[in-house]
């Protein structure tokens, strides 16, 4: 969107060219290009501003001279220095979703040919954006399990190897679930797929941002806790996940529940490699299953 407001400011001879984007009540500047480059991150009101009548109507707009205009908020535009302006809608999946804007200090700065170059710029970022969001998707569909949306195989060994290579410590939780092939066999897949929906939210809102929550594979799970280097804190961080996992489920009226197996291992002391590493914690929680 940077390389759209250059193009948007000099190709229609204003002051300045800004992206903003449609937020909750306010129009917040995006992009910025010219005059509006200080102004990056500026939330005004929708309601009171043209860009959000632009939005609301879905088409585009034009104030010769903000000084008369009774549409536009007078004092911002005397803020950011815009005494006229034009602006487009931004449309992405079919509904205005912010604006395209030039302006500039003097009145009357534009004319229709300025209209038809906005109208030419807001497909070129329609179309770019349609882009990212496909890239996103994939990229999301790559380094994540399409149930649970928990990291998968292939994100939790890259986060292992730079982890290694940085030679921060860490623990590896590895969780089995019992009881989950009975209510799967019992009650369907339906019902299975959003009990592991479940326990991943519930892994998720257990651990810290910086840690990670992986599904590998059925109803087994891998969490990694940065920086813990004591078996202790390692204990009583699994032992809250098990406790957190083994609260019941709702599923239709019904009350569902299953607990977790759960061994850990510690870098480096228990593995200085990704497989190790997994193989000591995945030992840790077999030998804690035989037991159980």
């Amino acid at each position: 969107m940077d390389v759209v407001v250059r193009r948007a400011a000099r190709l229609t001879a204003a002051d300045a060219a800004v992206v903003e984007l449609h937020e909750g009540d306010d129009m917040v500047y995006s992009a910025a290009s010219g005059t509006a480059t200080q102004y990056l991150g500026l939330r005004l009101r929708a309601d009171t501003s043209l860009s959000g009548l632009c939005v609301q109507r879905d088409e585009a707009l034009r104030c010769d001279d903000s000084e008369d205009d009774p549409r536009v908020d007078r004092d911002a535009c005397r803020r950011v220095g815009a005494r006229s302006m034009l602006v487009t809608p931004l449309r992405f999946r079919g509904a205005a979703i912010g604006v395209l804007k030039v302006y500039s200090a003097s009145a009357h700065a534009f004319d229709d040919r300025a209209d038809e170059v906005l109208r030419l710029l807001v497909g070129i970022i329609a179309a770019s954006m349609h882009r990212a969001r496909e890239y996103e998707g994939l990229t999301l569909r790559a380094l994540h399990d399409t149930l649970t949306g928990l990291a998968n195989r292939h994100q939790l060994e890259s986060v292992l190897d730079a982890n290694i290579a940085a030679k921060r410590p860490f623990a590896v939780v590895y969780l089995d679930l019992n009881g989950f092939k009975k209510i799967n066999d019992e009650r369907g897949h339906a019902a299975g797929d959003r009990l592991l929906q479940c326990v991943a939210e519930r892994l998720l809102s257990s651990i810290r941002d910086r840690d990670l929550a992986a599904r590998i594979g059925g109803d087994e799970f891998i969490v990694i806790l940065d920086g813990i280097a004591t078996r202790t804190t390692a204990e009583e961080t699994v032992h809250r996940l098990q406790q957190r996992i083994a609260e019941p489920i709702d599923e239709n009226g019904a009350s569902l529940s299953v607990t977790a197996s759960a061994g850990w291992a510690l870098f480096p002391e228990d593995g200085a490699d990704p497989d190790t590493v997994l193989a000591a914690a995945d030992a840790a929680m077999y030998a804690r299953k035989q037991r159980a």
